[in-house]
């Protein structure tokens, strides 16, 4: 018997930006939005130096190293 399967609306997008053609230049960076439904939930940037994360109210972003990232990852 087959699966009735049913769509579900996406609780999350997720919008995706490259800032260079070539990750592997300088300043280069993967930048990710993060929206639930028209709210925006923040801004993630990933580059050869780390990962950075800014909120939606926040102006700055807080810059985690690729080692630290890990380590809370493997903490989670």
């Amino acid at each position: 018997m087959g699966r009735i399967t049913r769509r579900r609306k996406p609780r999350y997008t997720v919008d995706v930006s490259l800032k260079a053609q070539d990750i592997a230049r300088l300043g280069a960076a993967l930048t990710f939005q993060i929206k639930s439904g028209d709210a925006m939930l923040g801004t993630i940037e990933i580059g050869q130096g780390g990962f950075r994360w800014k909120a939606r109210s926040g102006k700055f972003f807080r810059r985690i190293s690729w080692g630290r990232f890990f380590e809370r990852l493997q903490r989670a």
